[in-house]
């Protein structure tokens, strides 16, 4: 156990980010603290059982600073919102590794709650996390929205949290401006190489694979991409666990199709790798732009967001709250929005999946299968079928993009609106390698759309990312 387990050979500086944590980092006490973990709260496990069963789990968001705060908030999630994975989402402060400055609060607050976002996993006590996780007894997963996550995901994984939100590409191009991808994908190289580790001492660890995504009208073969390509990047370093995004986009064939093109697709690809035991699940989020802030209207969009995902297939859902819209969420309304989804699932459970033959979610299946599938063979290509290099190079060229990125390694030439049914479509390809029928496909729809208004292209761009929330989700006539 004193040697340096295979991929972590960076492990000294990852620990040496700080020090406290490191005190309490021993690999050979970690081993047996975690093959003691019960199976009921390793989130891998409980995934791929409920995907044997049938039964559709729930997760909420949630993270807050002070230990007790947190521990009450996922209590009331587990009693109340029914919840079968819960979340601990990190703090700003911890995701920029600024750990000196929780310090400071820590020092200054005690044990009260923190003037901070999220649960603050690297300066809180390996014990009293642990304490926290067997307190709640249900799996926990890490959400972080960083470029560097390595000593927060030591943190997490030695006290039992069992799965974390990924990957390298989504958080390069979404949460940072200037870390490259190549820096991106070795610092989560180095998270996926620790999980490994764990699988090995008997206690696998879950991933939650973001993609590429936004909180915009975002196409789905763009979404399926990026998860494509970050299970690769993982899958190398021996992660076997994936639980994969589909997000809700409003028009209900396109949501239905997507969720099916996207597991298909990251079974396909796993397998073309020589990956032949991966447990694949897919998620099915919530929608992650604004929100209604009538509450009422809130709790028909979670509930649409149930419908579209149980048609699909989904095996979780993964909820915002029905207060996203008017501030920070408090623990019962979280509750009460995952109590929503469970009331849809149970009444749509026992029914089959009633658009299976529907011409319209086939045509979409198609759509999203083609473009995805000719994204990332180019992207592969351009890496010499290294996932990793491979997007970096597409990044630079444009064969990856993302409307409204906040990275620079973007090119941000792609465009996105809805047609004439509230479905996504390109306005701009910008350089990506859309196969000429997809490209009329979208052409023909956007153009039926402007015909119907007197808007600009810039305006229906703009109106379209805040129409789930504002409602309808395209003007009805103008």
């Amino acid at each position: 156990m004193t040697a340096t387990p295979e991929g972590l050979s960076d492990r000294a500086t990852v620990l040496a980010q700080y020090p406290p944590a490191a005190e309490q980092l021993d690999l050979a006490e970690i081993a047996d603290f975690v093959v003691a973990e019960p199976a009921h709260r390793r989130v891998a496990q409980v995934r791929a059982e409920a995907r044997r069963s049938g039964r559709v789990l729930l997760e909420p968001l949630a993270g807050f600073g002070g230990v007790k705060q947190h521990t009450d908030a996922l209590t009331v999630l587990r009693d109340k919102g029914t919840a079968d994975i819960l979340p601990t989402q990190v703090d700003s402060q911890t995701r920029n590794l600024k750990f000196d400055e929780v310090a400071t609060m820590l020092a200054e607050h005690g044990d009260g709650p923190l003037p901070l976002n999220g649960y603050p996993i690297v300066n809180h006590p390996l014990t009293v996390t642990r304490d926290l996780v067997s307190t709640v007894d249900r799996p926990i997963e890490l959400r972080i929205g960083s470029t560097d996550p390595r000593l927060a995901a030591e943190m997490a994984f030695a006290a039992g949290i069992s799965s974390i939100t990924a990957g390298p590409l989504y958080y390069l191009v979404h949460y940072s401006s200037a870390v490259t991808v190549e820096q991106s994908v070795a610092n989560w190289g180095y998270v996926f190489s620790l999980a490994s580790w764990y699988a090995r001492q008997g206690a696998p660890v879950g991933l939650q694979v973001h993609g590429l995504g936004n909180s915009t009208p975002f196409p789905a073969s763009l979404l399926g991409a990026g998860a494509v390509l970050e299970c690769l990047i993982a899958a190398a370093r021996g992660c076997r666990h994936f639980a994969v995004d589909s997000r809700l986009m409003g028009n209900l064939r396109q949501d239905v199709a997507s969720l099916r093109a996207i597991r298909d697709a990251v079974e396909h690809y796993l397998a073309q790798a020589g990956v032949d035991d991966a447990v694949v699940t897919m998620v099915r989020k919530t929608w992650a732009g604004r929100y209604p802030a009538d509450e009422a209207r809130a709790f028909g969009l979670i509930s649409y967001t149930a419908v579209s995902g149980m048609l699909s297939g989904a095996d979780e859902f993964i909820s915002n709250s029905v207060q996203e819209g008017v501030g920070i969420p408090d623990p019962e309304a979280n509750a009460a929005s995952l109590r929503a989804i469970r009331h849809v699932v149970d009444l749509l459970g026992p029914q089959p999946e009633l658009t299976r033959e529907d011409e319209g979610v086939e045509r979409e299946y198609a759509l999203i299968t083609a473009e995805l599938h000719a994204i990332v063979d180019a992207v592969l290509d351009l890496g010499e079928g290294n996932p990793g290099r491979g997007s970096a190079r597409a990044l630079e060229l444009g064969v990856l993009d993302v409307p409204f990125a906040a990275s620079r390694t973007c090119r941000g030439e792609v465009v996105t609106a809805r047609d004439s049914e509230g479905a996504v479509r390109f306005v701009d390809f910008g350089r990506l390698p859309i196969p000429d029928w997809c490209r009329k496909f979208h052409s023909d729809a956007m153009e039926r759309r402007l015909a119907r208004t007197a808007k600009s292209v810039y305006d229906v761009v703009v109106s379209d990312i805040f129409s789930i929330s504002n409602g309808p989700l395209v003007e009805v006539a103008e």
